[in-house]
């Protein structure tokens, strides 16, 4: 029996990696085998495409740019967040009075609103926005000093909104298959390789099946234990995971 690939541990690099060496051992081994030569045909595109692929979801400039903006906007929040939470606690009367009447605002859309998925952070601060500009809040933004600050957090939650509108609208004309499908797809036909190479085991044909099997379980034990460690060490790629996507 062919050993089993443990997808969660492997990017999409690492399974590509296997798959080649599992396809180049099996052209050399089974050349002549019909049950091989469709299997080898099958794998060869999912192969071109996922070599494509590869890093598909981060290698375009607009993702760096996306990400940038997904940042400062968390530390716009942040930042005002804390100035107005600092602020419950300060000796001032009157400044803290403003900070208790915008507070509650805070914890009606999320104090965490940082922590969102980014399109639910969207939401959030724009209701937010639109809760603290009311106006019984605007003398108490005057007090605290936060009108410019809120100015900053609209600004930066509309270019993170524009920068992710221009990433999806280059992704729209390209026809680059993303690593998530990539992955899925070579995955379907590594499984469909075990089950067929279990299937000619158990049938004794072509009489070197054995040692062929034997061979690629090396691989995917060696590979296994290759794409535990590297996920263990922290080094998978979070946009770039196996199965989980």
């Amino acid at each position: 029996m062919l050993n089993k690939i443990f997808y969660s541990y492997f990017t999409l690099a690492a399974l590509t990696a296997l798959a080649q060496k599992i396809v180049s051992l099996l052209s050399a081994k089974l050349p002549d085998n019909q049950m091989a030569i469709a299997l080898l045909s099958r794998f060869q595109p999912q192969l071109e495409a996922a070599i494509q692929a590869i890093g598909s979801t981060t290698k375009t400039p607009l993702t760096a740019i996306v990400k940038q903006a997904d940042l400062k906007r968390d530390n716009s929040f942040r930042s005002l967040r804390d100035h107005v939470r600092a602020g419950l606690t300060r000796e001032n009367e009157t400044y803290r009075s403003a900070c208790e009447a915008l507070w509650p605002e805070f914890e009606k859309n999320g104090t965490h609103i940082d922590k969102l998925p980014r399109d639910k952070q969207t939401a959030s601060t724009n209701s937010l926005l639109a809760d603290l500009r009311k106006p019984k809040n605007q003398a108490h933004l005057v007090t605290t000093n936060t009108i410019e600050w809120l100015t900053e957090l609209d600004n930066d939650n509309r270019a993170y909104v524009t920068a992710t509108t221009l990433r999806s609208s280059e992704r729209s004309t390209d026809d680059t298959v993303l690593d998530h499908e990539a992955f899925k797809a070579l995955r379907t036909s590594l499984d469909l390789m075990e089950n067929i190479l279990n299937t000619m085991q158990a049938m004794g044909d072509p009489v070197d099946v054995d040692e062929v099997v034997a061979e690629i379980s090396q691989y995917i034990t060696e590979a296994n234990t290759a794409a535990k460690q590297s996920k263990n060490s922290g080094n998978t790629n979070p946009e770039n995971p196996g199965e989980t996507e």
